[in-house]
């Protein structure tokens, strides 16, 4: 599988808190069936405004230390970005804030309770500018819970759906979990992601919600949303 969204890099926001926990969720990652996980950092969201070159660098010397301690677990650069009225403007002066620094896909984060009222015009002028946002966990926010026609417009307009494995197995509550299967049953997700902060509360795990997409929906289907869609988009692939 492969994980596009996780927080563990240490000291660079509100992820893993040592360079040992990253070791140890790296770790349970690869154990639980991971051999790719994407470092997405928050950007730009009132309290974190990384450029993405101490990403970059914080991954190379997690990848290094994996390596040295035969963790044969991938580690590649990306940021979950903060909705923002200049973020094209700011993709394109930081391409290493897209996923693998492909210049085109990136994990949009939206505020948890509501959605920007322009939100149609905002995603319409990241496509104009040649990038795909990838809409992260839309379950858990607040105003989409009561809207799930929403998130079916934006999709239908261009944008991707990033949805939590914790949410599909009701590890967020009964809301994020009702409006995750929704979304999968209205054929909206295009890939499901950990969202991992720490080794304890907020773990890597993805193969309880792979096992369930599964038997609900096919292997196939759940192929597509953990391994071909998320490689797709570290491959910067249309």
């Amino acid at each position: 599988m492969i994980d596009i969204h996780s927080h563990i890099i240490p000291g660079i926001d509100d992820g893993a808190q040592s360079w040992e926990e990253a070791h140890r969720i790296c770790e349970m990652a690869f154990e639980d069936g991971t051999q790719v996980i994407v470092a997405t950092p928050h950007a730009y969201n009132g309290m974190y405004g990384h450029e993405g070159q101490d990403i970059h660098e914080a991954v190379g010397k997690l990848n290094q230390e994996l390596r040295d301690r035969n963790i044969d677990l991938e580690v590649i650069p990306g940021a979950e970005v903060h909705a923002r009225p200049d973020l094209v403007d700011i993709l394109r002066q930081n391409p290493a804030l897209t996923l693998n620094a492909s210049r085109r896909y990136f994990l949009l984060e939206f505020p948890h309770a509501h959605i920007p009222r322009n939100v149609r015009q905002f995603l319409f002028d990241l496509g104009v500018g040649g990038f795909i946002p990838i809409i992260a966990h839309p379950e858990r926010n607040l105003e989409l819970q009561n809207d799930p026609d929403l998130v079916e417009d934006l999709v239908n307009r261009g944008s991707l759906c990033q949805i939590t494995a914790m949410s599909v197995m009701g590890q967020f509550g009964a809301r994020a979990e009702k409006l995750a299967l929704e979304l999968l049953e209205r054929d909206c997700v295009f890939v499901v992601a950990s969202d991992t902060h720490s080794a304890k509360s907020r773990p890597p795990y993805l193969s309880g919600a792979y096992a369930k997409i599964k038997q609900n929906y096919g292997e196939k289907k759940a192929k597509e949303l953990f391994e071909i869609n998320p490689r797709k988009v570290i491959e910067g692939a249309i």
